[in-house]
């Protein structure tokens, strides 16, 4: 007498499927792998992004850009409220423009017609000043 095969069902989107205990067997060998790991990472105190998704936002949105510099994005922002206030420091040969275009000292000093040492000095001046304003301001 042939004894019966036994039948195997896996839920698929809500319905039972007959498979093979093959698959059987991985599917659920898989399944209870990935409920380990959850559990192991609730253990040790680890946090899921999708775990701070709500109404406004999404937990995914609060992971770190790393293409994104930091500290160049705060530069950019104060960009423009700079420049005002270097209009207002006597920058009289642009000083501060070509060092933000990258020019070396003794590139602007060429251009100015002036000695390195005097483009040196008013950088100085310029910078300290501009710091004081924006350390005051900001």
């Amino acid at each position: 007498m042939k004894k019966d095969r036994e039948k195997y069902f896996i839920k698929i989107q809500g319905v039972l499927v007959e498979v093979t205990s093959e698959v059987y067997i991985a599917y659920y060998e898989m399944e209870r792998k990935e409920k380990y790991l959850t559990e192991r990472d609730k253990a040790h105190g680890l946090l899921y992004y999708d775990g701070w998704d709500c109404e406004t936002s999404n937990g995914a949105d609060l992971i770190k850009d790393n293409k994104t510099n930091v500290e160049e994005e705060a530069i950019q922002n104060l960009l423009p409220d700079i420049w005002t206030y270097v209009a207002k420091i006597g920058d009289k040969y642009h000083i501060c423009q070509f060092i933000a275009s990258g020019k070396t000292e003794k590139e602007i000093a060429e251009i100015c017609g002036i000695s390195q040492q005097s483009i040196n000095e008013a950088k100085i001046r310029l910078l300290k000043k501009l710091r004081e304003i924006v350390e005051k301001n900001f």
